[in-house]
């Protein structure tokens, strides 16, 4: 895990809980007070079910149906609004965050066996991306997907699975809450401090302290494999067709865990002058990354949420 819950404050009387569940291919924990307990069992089905809808593997998921579909296939308002999010996304980013990279992602076999694939299967495949287009009809929430490429929403759906179960939370008036979706941390009604862990250990390179915003981050530790002494992990620059090669870590904090996530996922594909640019698009996001010469990026703005731990 790259980043983790420090601290949290609560009310006398307020005795915290917490369930740890598995869904998204990672631990899904969720920590609020005990006399709201009885809300874990509907927190596991929202899991369970936005996982079976969004699992690009199963056939029975929409989004295996979008893959595999020549004509508009029909869903609901949550997956309509996310893969709207990720198109949108997609053009602010100029294409770094890419939601057709589902072909990529599986020559690199991190689906299934990692090898570094051949320079023409890789060529080959950015090729079908440039081609392939989501398209979105609003009135009747239906998507058609043109091209060659494979939907993949892996760089969104969690960030937005922890939104979905935070909306619920405060629904049913829960005061406080934690969520921690491997790596994508939500904290509401308390003020939080959240750490940040050095990508190749334990320490801790710095923490954040937020209340009411969303804490991603992305790094080469998580996903990865190493073949002829070179590392690669699994974030991949939709134009290189390689993994990013710039940052080792990204955390980002935003309004949103749909945007943190996203963000975290396209600015660790990406090098510094794209992040900076990230930074001027989205003026109410915080970014601090650690590059692989092991210089920390971090501007002024950033101070605001940003503790630095260990300055080396």
């Amino acid at each position: 895990m790259g980043i983790f819950p420090l601290l949290f404050l609560f009310r006398l009387g307020a005795t915290p809980v917490e369930k740890t569940f598995f869904g998204f291919d990672t631990f899904i924990t969720v920590k609020l007070p005990q006399r709201h307990a009885g809300y874990f069992e509907t927190i596991e089905n929202l899991i369970h079910h936005y996982d079976h809808l969004w699992n690009r593997f199963s056939p029975n998921s929409l989004v295996f149906h979008i893959n595999t579909s020549s004509s508009w296939v029909e869903v609901d308002d949550d997956t309509f609004h996310l893969l709207k999010e990720a198109v949108s996304l997609s053009r602010d980013t100029e294409g770094m965050f890419c939601p057709l990279v589902g072909g990529l992602m599986d020559l690199w076999g991190f689906t299934t066996r990692p090898k570094v694939p051949e320079p023409s299967e890789i060529t080959e495949e950015l090729r079908r991306i440039r081609e392939s287009t989501i398209m979105l009809d609003e009135e009747r929430k239906a998507v058609l997907l043109l091209g060659g490429a494979k939907l993949d929403l892996g760089g969104i759906a969690k960030g937005y699975l922890v939104d979905l179960v935070a909306r619920f939370l405060k629904e049913q008036k829960v005061e406080w809450f934690l969520i921690n979706a491997g790596g994508t941390v939500l904290g509401e009604g308390r003020t939080w401090s959240v750490g940040i862990l050095h990508p190749q250990g334990e320490e801790l390179m710095g923490k954040v302290v937020v209340e009411g915003l969303c804490v991603s981050t992305s790094a080469d530790s998580f996903r990865f494999f190493e073949e002829n002494g070179e590392r690669y992990h699994h974030i991949l620059n939709p134009f290189t067709g390689y993994p990013g090669s710039v940052f080792r870590s990204v955390t980002v904090v935003a309004q949103s865990g749909l945007l943190a996530d996203a963000l975290s996922t396209a600015i660790m594909a990406g090098d510094s002058s794209f992040l900076e640019r990230v930074l001027r698009r989205f003026p109410r996001v915080y970014v601090f990354a650690l590059q692989r010469d092991g210089r920390v990026c971090m501007y002024p703005r950033e101070q605001d949420v940003f503790e630095v731990v260990d300055e080396k």
